[in-house]
């Protein structure tokens, strides 16, 4: 999970770019580990790349045009929920009429059972008033 903290490799430094603007960042300076650009219009690209200490080069740099590679949670739950629960719904339903209709078929084979041997309450009262 990348947002696991890193207990190998300390930063010494982070190098962010985006429209004109190019910023060298000293992890000391970050409010809870995020750092934070104002930016003039919505879709302005972002780049990234950090730099470890004992390290000479910059790792590569990362962009908010590339697509994510990490799980993203949240955007698509609002699509999938409605169709999940329907589903939930639809199963609790067709089981519901399955068992009902098992259940009334069992009752009329019993009751023919029982009529062909001459048991049914009926039959017992004819035979009684003989």
């Amino acid at each position: 999970n990348n947002n696991d903290l890193n207990n190998r490799c300390k930063v010494e430094q982070y190098h962010v770019k985006y429209s004109t603007e190019e910023e060298y960042i000293d992890p000391m300076t970050l409010e809870d580990g995020k750092i934070t650009v104002l930016v003039p219009q919505e879709n302005t690209v972002i780049e990234g790349r950090v730099r470890y200490q004992g390290f000479e080069s910059w790792s590569p740099w990362i962009s908010s045009d590339s697509p994510l590679k990490e799980k993203q949670t949240g955007d698509d739950i609002g699509f999938l929920l409605p169709i999940i629960i329907g589903s939930v719904v639809a199963l609790a339903i067709v089981t519901i009429i399955i068992f009902l209709v098992v259940r009334k078929k069992k009752s009329e084979i019993k009751y023919d059972a029982e009529k062909a041997e001459g048991n049914t309450d009926e039959s017992k009262k004819l035979n009684n008033q003989m």
